[in-house]
């Protein structure tokens, strides 16, 4: 089971996000919309079955009766997104996959960066033009050759990492927080980037066409 997040941002055409939950999705999966994520799902036809936040950018009419709803006070200490985030791994998915996350005001963007390294599972914030990924041990890449993939380490130094289908082979290499991993290449098929140890994201940038 997968969960889907929608957050109230993004640098994507909202046809871009209709596309990649409809091909990706299966049944039994989950949605999650943070605070004004909602009116995003709404206007793609996407219902949620929760709906959290403080509801300050909800706007318009409120989600219908039977849509599960946790309101947090405006004065909170965690973000929407760290929020939904929390409440999608209680539902023990297998991975999540979160929409709107980037692009926004540039603190939020980052604090999404440190939440999503600290995720624990599989995790992705998925535009258009580029896909951030945490690597939880292992991270499999389909159909992403010719794409630009860096690694970055986070909360300190990343061991073990290795990597294939990227030009620039890693062999069980050291990552501190550097630009170490900036600007390597899909050149496979599938690409698959690995860490013993640490919090390690994959960014992926899609070529211009």
């Amino acid at each position: 089971m997968k969960v889907f997040i929608f957050l109230n941002g993004g640098l994507s055409d909202p046809r871009f996000y209709l596309g990649h939950y409809n091909r990706t999705r299966i049944s039994g999966d989950i949605v999650i919309c943070a605070d004004g994520g909602y009116a995003l799902a709404k206007s793609l036809g996407i219902e949620p079955h929760l709906i959290t936040g403080d509801l300050d950018s909800l706007g318009g009419e409120g989600p219908p009766a039977h849509v599960k709803v946790l309101r947090h006070p405006p004065e909170k200490d965690y973000s929407d997104f760290e929020i939904a985030l929390e409440e999608a791994k209680k539902m023990r998915p297998e991975s999540i996959a979160v929409y709107g996350a980037l692009g926004g005001r540039v603190d939020h963007e980052l604090i999404n960066l440190i939440v999503l390294a600290h995720a624990g599972l599989p995790a992705v914030l998925v535009e258009e033009s580029a896909e951030v990924h945490n690597v939880v041990g292992k991270l499999v890449l389909e159909g992403r050759k010719g794409w630009t993939c860096s690694l970055a380490a986070f909360s300190g130094t990343c061991r073990g990492v290795r990597t294939e289908g990227l030009l620039y082979p890693l062999r069980g290499e050291v990552f501190a927080p550097s630009s170490r991993g900036l600007s390597n290449l899909v050149v496979g098929e599938t690409a698959r980037v690995r860490v013993k140890r640490g919090r390690l994201l994959a960014v992926l940038i899609k070529p211009s066409s």
